[in-house]
């Protein structure tokens, strides 16, 4: 793959492409400089999968490689675990930033590193929505700027159009996650502990697929349903499945870091007419949605074809219908009536079709791609109405 290890995911090139995109993005906003704050982000510019329990900061000029500037421990082998960098250009902090003992926080150390290295009068732009309410000022004091530029939404929008190496690991990823979802969804009966079906979809997402190796998941799979089903984003219950219910499974596997999500529904027992009305909706606004990605479209148009498509069943959309989806989970633009975004080819998206009340959800979705001609899903999990003894 490369010359320099052999856990790089990407071939160096493909690192200094996405670079060259950041920088002409920096450069259009007046940035002679970029803080990245953002754990996804960073894997993205760099190629270091890590799961950072520290702060960590990658500086980005307009004409020299970054800096990576994280905790010592892992500053010393960061070169030889992914990070396509040279060792030099891999900084460590002190562990007593960590403590707390030398009186400098790891945000100050990293902000202080910036400032030595671009100067006082450099504009800098910095990731803010990455950074907590606590952690923002400790970094923009040290870099000595009384507001930096905005650039939350900088190196996300260089991540839109995906390449063919990225994209052949979230074909990997969706072989790992229809599998994964399979595992879950045979354990879904009456009596069955929520518990059970995580288990096996852990152990899938872990163990792999086709000689596919699995690995850490973007999130904990969501399994939801009865008069829990409101909280959409919670993990599994100590609870157990029960009749006259409806449950959806959400889940994704990951390929250094890739996901390829997918979200399906079973039923206990015969299902009312209003779960079915429900299922033939999503699926119609899921295909109308499918059928407007192409090319030239607009992020607005996928959204308002769904909503069009769901109209005569009655039913209506509470949020966005997906996301731009890469590295980790979100990454970008939203599929939502008021965004413009211009969608290309090889963009991938997380589409959803998702209605909910009090004590009711519905959730069906799939991984999609943008092709030259269309959009194609990346699951082959069909779109079938299950329904199980209860």
């Amino acid at each position: 793959m490369n010359d320099k290890n052999i856990v790089q995911a990407f071939e160096t090139s493909e690192f200094r492409t996405r670079l060259d995109k950041a920088r002409a993005l920096m450069s259009k906003a007046g940035m002679d400089a970029l803080v990245v704050s953002s754990q996804a982000d960073q894997v993205y510019l760099l190629g270091y999968e890590f799961h950072a329990y520290s702060p960590q900061g990658v500086l980005v000029t307009l004409d020299d490689d970054p800096y990576f500037i994280l905790r010592k421990m892992d500053a010393d082998t960061a070169a030889d675990a992914g990070c396509w960098l040279p060792q030099e250009r891999v900084v460590g902090y002190a562990e007593s930033c960590i403590t707390g003992s030398s009186g400098e926080g790891a945000w100050e150390a990293i902000g202080r590193f910036v400032k030595d290295k671009v100067g006082a009068s450099a504009r800098i732009g910095v990731e803010v929505s990455a950074l907590s309410m606590v952690d923002y000022p400790k970094l923009v004091g040290a870099l000595g700027v009384q507001e930096p530029l905005d650039a939350s939404d900088l190196v996300a929008t260089c991540a839109l159009v995906k390449s063919e190496r990225e994209l052949f690991y979230m074909r990997e990823a969706a072989m790992i996650t229809d599998r994964a979802l399979v595992a879950g969804m045979d354990k879904i009966a009456v009596g069955t502990r929520h518990c059970e079906a995580a288990a096996a979809i852990m152990s899938v997402l872990c163990a792999g697929a086709e000689g596919i190796p699995g690995g850490p998941p973007p999130w904990l799979p969501h399994i939801r349903g009865g008069r829990f089903s409101n909280a959409p984003h919670q993990p599994w219950m100590d609870d157990v499945f029960a009749a006259g219910e409806q449950y959806f499974l959400e889940l994704s596997a990951a390929r250094h870091r890739h996901s390829a999500p997918v979200t399906r529904m079973a039923h206990l027992g015969p299902a009312t007419a209003r779960r079915k009305n429900q299922h033939e909706g999503g699926l119609a606004g899921l295909q109308a949605a499918v059928d407007t990605m192409r090319p030239g479209a607009t992020c607005g148009d996928v959204a308002r074809a769904y909503d069009a498509a769901i109209r005569p069943y009655g039913l209506t959309r509470p949020s966005r219908i997906g996301y731009s989806i890469g590295v980790d989970s979100i990454s970008g633009a939203s599929l939502a009536p008021n965004n413009d975004t211009e969608i290309l080819a090889n963009m991938t998206f997380h589409l959803q079709s998702a209605f909910y009340e009090r004590g009711e959800r519905y959730m069906l979705s799939d991984t999609v791609r943008v092709t030259e001609n269309g959009a194609e899903l990346m699951s082959a999990i069909p779109h079938t109405f299950v329904e199980r003894p209860a």
